[in-house]
């Protein structure tokens, strides 16, 4: 390329009076530094193998634009308003695509006579805008799409770090109500220490979606150990108030029924036995008077009583007092 055709103007620095007058001066100059004849077809040629050459970058800037527009159409599709903290920011994402989409295409180098100066030239102008606008669209698209994902990241951390007060605030309440409550306070401990970090975590403006979840399922994880030493408490005085009712029944049972059998075979029994009347009349006065007095006070019996109880033995029979 010559010094002339480097000091054509960029692509919408002037307007298109401007950029005619340009496009004839370069052409002038091309043909008086060619010289005649030859001179001119060199020129040309060397014109149109820099039009050529910049019809190729066009190509290549559309394909980036054509897949940065279906990249931008995928995430407008994948994403909704309620995945966003600003829903604004898809209605720019949808206006970029759709300039975008206006800017695709690119020329045919076939397009142009290539022994015609002026068209050649002329072509190259209409390139240039082609490729500038075209770069404009890739960055608009991408910057809408920035934006985009960016609303989405701060939503998700959002919604963590909202999971995890709630989480924050349940295990504090579970906390407070487990005192005394649990079968090991080392449960309670562990609870109030990833209580701690979790707010920490919640104040940290860095903290990711990930890092804020790995706090959450921390703080989960340490109140489901104070649910089961709770459970297991629980279960344990459950267990033992069962013993001891049990036991207490038991002595209840074994009172009463000692108290029965005390009642059964506490008492005496008495037996009157009938006594041998004397067959021979005793010699003296007294003998007989006092035979007579037995006979007289006991009618023939004597009253016998006996203690006993229901292990078998023989009743022990002696004179009741």
């Amino acid at each position: 390329m010559t010094e002339e055709e480097k000091k054509v103007p960029a692509v919408g620095e002037k307007d298109s009076r401007k950029r005619t007058v340009v496009i004839a001066a370069a052409v002038a100059a091309i043909i008086v530094l060619g010289g005649a004849g030859g001179g001119y077809a060199y020129a040309a040629n060397k014109a149109y193998e820099a039009y050529e050459s910049q019809v190729e970058s066009a190509k290549a800037i559309d394909s980036k634009l054509v897949k940065k527009i279906e990249n931008a159409q995928n995430l407008a599709k994948a994403t909704k308003d309620t995945d966003v903290l600003d829903k604004t920011l898809l209605g720019s994402l949808n206006a970029s695509v759709k300039s975008g989409e206006a800017q695709k295409g690119s020329p045919k180098a076939e397009a142009v006579n290539k022994w015609m100066l002026w068209d050649v030239s002329k072509a190259k102008t209409t390139v240039a805008d082609d490729i500038s606008a075209a770069t404009k669209a890739i960055s608009s698209i991408d910057a809408a799409m920035g934006k985009v994902e960016s609303s989405k990241t701060a939503k998700q951390v959002k919604d963590a770090k909202d999971t995890l007060n709630k989480t924050i605030s349940d295990a504090e309440t579970l906390y407070k109500d487990s005192e005394g409550k649990v079968q090991d306070n080392k449960t309670r401990e562990s609870l109030k220490t990833a209580i701690d970090t979790a707010k920490k975590t919640v104040d940290d403006k860095k903290a990711d979606v990930k890092t804020l979840n790995a706090q959450k399922d921390a703080v989960s994880k340490a109140v489901k150990s104070v649910n089961d030493s709770k459970t297991a408490k629980e279960q344990a005085d459950a267990e033992a108030a069962r013993q001891a009712a049990q036991q207490q029944s038991q002595v209840q049972t074994q009172t009463y029924s000692n108290t029965n059998y005390n009642r059964t075979n506490s008492g005496t029994s008495t037996y009157s036995a009938p006594t041998q009347q004397a067959q021979t009349q005793q010699s003296t006065p007294q003998q007989s008077q006092n035979q007579q007095n037995n006979n007289s006070n006991n009618s023939g019996y004597i009253e016998l009583c006996s203690s006993g109880d229901t292990s078998g033995k023989e009743f022990d029979y002696v004179p009741c007092n």
